[in-house]
């Protein structure tokens, strides 16, 4: 496996846990954003959307952190990422949605770039 990631970004670390927590081997794959690395032909090639993170499996490319996550959860079964328990598995699935909805895009490189590019937002 090779995780292609950021080392800032935090959807390359939800996925850096998940792979250690399974206690599965990768190689990490530096994208630096800060250089536009993902919007390379090379990395476009690979991830077609230009987004990190993107894990490649025997030949494939998975794209999308929730989806990766559920993935790794479905064909790696021990240790589960989520509870057995319904109720439990609604609470963190609820705190994933905070943080990937209400606070990742926040923060998120590509929408502060958006925001500044587009519309001219500084700091303030």
């Amino acid at each position: 496996m090779k995780l292609y990631g950021f080392f800032r970004s935090g959807t390359s670390h939800r996925l850096h846990i998940a792979l250690n927590l399974k206690g599965l081997a990768y190689e990490t794959v530096p994208v630096d954003l800060r250089r536009d690395e993902h919007l390379s032909d090379a990395y476009r090639a690979l991830n077609p959307q230009g987004l990190v993170p993107a894990l490649e499996v025997d030949g494939r490319v998975l794209t999308q952190s929730p989806a990766i996550l559920e993935w790794l959860d479905e064909r790696y079964l021990e240790p589960p990422l989520l509870p057995r328990d319904a109720d439990a598995r609604q609470r963190v699935r609820a705190l994933a949605a905070v943080v990937g909805c209400d606070i990742h895009p926040v923060n998120n490189r590509r929408i502060l770039e958006a925001l500044r590019h587009d519309f001219g937002a500084d700091a303030a």
